[in-house]
C-alpha cells in the first residue's frame, strides 16, 4: 500500500486592496452583509467618509479575493488628550473559502502591520468575542440595552426648551458632541465629513435642546420610529443621547416621557453609568432577561467595543492615566501572537503619563518591585477602566505580586469606555 500524502494548501496572500479589487470586494460584501445592492457595497469602499481604499485589505487564495477588512483610521479622547486609534471592522470570508484559516491569517497579519506602522492601539466590534479573544483582544465597553416605556420616565418643566432640530443648529449640535467627547473616555473623535455624510443623512428625527439662551445648543438626542404596528403602537431607536448641563438632561427625558401616548417603548444602548435606573419610577424592561431571585430586571448587559494592544510599550507610553497617578511597577505581559510584546516592562507612573522600559537582566533584577503578571488579553480592559486590576487579581485573571494591583489601581480610575452608536465601525 502506498503511503498517504499530505494535503498541501495554498498560501494565502494578505495584501493592499488595488482599485481592479472593487468590484469583487463589493460582490463579497453584498453576499455577506445583505446589503441593498452590490452598487452601495461599491459605495462603500469608494466613498466612505473615514477611510480610502488604501485602508483596505484582502485576504487571496489560489489568486481570487476571498476575505478582507477594513483599518479605520481614528482619534479617540482619553483624559482629554487625542491618542491615535485604528479601528478593524468589516472583517469577512466569503462562505465557501471559511474554516480555511483566512481570517486567522488576516488577523495576524493586521496586528504585524498596526505594530510597523506605530498604531498600538486597535479595536473592534465582536461578532462572537471568543474568537477575538484569542486574538488578544479583550472587552473595553460595557453597555446597558434598556427597553423602556416613556410612561416610566419623569416629566419636566425643562421639556419647554426642546424642540425639533433645524439646519442652523448643525453646527451646533457638532460643537456640543466634540466638547463631550473629550470629557468621555475612548470617545471617538468625528469628522466634518462624517457628520456630512453619514450622520446628517440619517432618516430619523434629531432633537435639541436650546435652554433660555437663544442659540446655545446645551442637548440632543436622535431616534428612529418603527411605526409597523400604527400611529398610537410606535417603538423608537433611541441611537443618540447627549447633555452637557444637568438642564438639558432632565428637559430630554422630559421630551421622550411626553412621547407616552403614542410610543410603547424607548429601545436604547446605554453607557454603564447612564443612571435610567435611578430616573424611572420603577424597575423595567420590556423585552426582559431571567427572572433571578428577587432581582427586578431593567437593562441587559452586553459586551461593547474590545479593545487590544499591538505594541506595549508605544500603547502605554500615549495612554493618559490619572493626574495624580504614581508609582512603579512591572508588568509581565504573555503575548503568543506578537511575541516582542512577551517581555517583563517597568512602568513608571507619574504627571499623567507612563515611562515604559524593559527591565534589565528580565527576571533577575537586583531591584524587586511589585509585579502583575497578565496575558494581553487583560491589559485592554485594564487600561480602559473595564475592570479593576484589584478585582481582575481577586478573580484569577491576572496575578498580582507585592502589591502591584493596588500600585496601578488608581491609575486607571475614570468613566466606563463609551463610543456612541453614530460611531460604530
Amino acid at each position: 500500500m502506498a503511503p498517504s500524502r499530505s494535503v498541501r494548501h495554498a498560501p494565502i496572500r494578505f495584501r493592499s486592496a488595488r482599485r481592479t479589487d472593487v468590484e469583487r470586494l463589493a460582490e463579497l460584501g453584498a453576499r455577506i452583509w445583505r446589503v441593498h445592492s452590490v452598487e452601495k457595497r461599491r459605495e462603500f469602499y469608494t466613498e466612505h467618509p473615514r477611510f480610502g481604499l488604501r485602508d483596505v485589505r484582502v485576504a487571496e487564495l489560489d489568486g481570487q479575493v476571498v476575505g478582507s477588512l477594513v483599518l479605520y483610521p481614528l482619534e479617540v479622547w482619553i483624559r482629554g488628550q487625542k491618542v491615535p486609534f485604528t479601528g478593524i471592522g468589516s472583517v469577512c470570508v466569503s462562505p465557501e473559502h471559511r474554516r480555511r484559516g483566512v481570517a486567522d491569517v488576516m488577523m495576524r497579519s493586521t496586528l504585524r502591520e498596526l505594530r510597523q506602522r506605530g498604531r498600538a492601539l486597535s479595536g473592534l466590534y465582536a461578532w462572537r468575542g471568543s474568537y477575538y479573544s484569542k486574538f488578544g483582544y479583550g472587552v473595553a465597553e460595557y453597555v446597558h440595552q434598556l427597553s423602556v416605556s416613556p410612561s416610566n420616565l419623569p416629566t419636566s418643566d425643562e421639556s419647554r426648551w426642546v424642540r425639533r432640530s433645524m439646519l442652523p443648529d448643525r453646527p451646533g449640535v457638532q460643537a456640543l458632541y466634540d466638547r463631550i467627547a473629550q470629557q468621555g473616555h475612548l470617545a471617538v473623535q468625528r469628522s466634518l465629513e462624517w457628520w456630512a455624510q453619514r450622520l446628517w443623512t440619517y432618516p430619523g428625527d434629531w432633537i435639541v435642546y436650546e435652554g433660555r439662551r437663544r442659540g446655545q445648543i446645551e442637548g440632543y438626542l436622535y431616534y428612529e420610529v418603527d411605526h409597523s404596528k400604527g400611529p398610537f403602537d410606535l417603538d423608537i431607536a433611541l441611537t443618540e443621547f447627549v447633555a452637557a448641563t444637568p438642564a438639558a438632561h432632565r428637559g430630554l427625558i422630559g421630551y421622550l416621557a411626553s412621547l407616552a401616548d403614542q410610543v410603547n417603548e424607548i429601545q436604547y444602548v446605554a453607557p454603564a453609568d447612564h443612571g435610567w435606573l435611578q430616573l424611572m419610577r420603577s424597575a423595567q424592561n420590556l423585552r426582559p432577561g431571567a427572572d433571578i431571585s428577587v432581582y427586578s430586571d431593567t437593562g441587559n448587559v452586553a459586551n461593547g467595543m474590545m479593545l487590544r494592544v499591538s505594541d506595549v510599550k508605544l500603547g502605554l507610553e500615549e495612554f493618559p492615566v490619572r493626574a495624580s497617578a504614581r508609582g512603579e511597577v512591572a508588568l509581565e505581559i504573555d503575548d503568543p501572537i506578537v511575541p516582542q510584546n512577551s517581555k517583563i516592562w517597568r512602568v513608571r507612573a507619574s504627571e499623567g503619563r507612563m515611562a515604559v522600559r524593559l527591565q534589565a537582566g528580565q527576571t533577575r533584577s537586583r531591584k524587586r518591585v511589585p509585579r502583575l503578571k497578565l496575558d494581553i488579553g487583560m491589559l485592554g480592559p485594564i487600561l480602559a477602566g473595564a475592570i479593576s486590576p484589584t478585582r481582575a487579581a481577586e478573580i484569577g485573571l491576572i496575578e498580582s505580586i507585592s502589591g502591584g494591583a493596588d500600585i496601578v489601581e488608581p491609575w486607571f480610575r475614570t468613566r466606563p469606555a463609551f463610543l456612541y452608536q453614530g460611531n460604530v465601525f
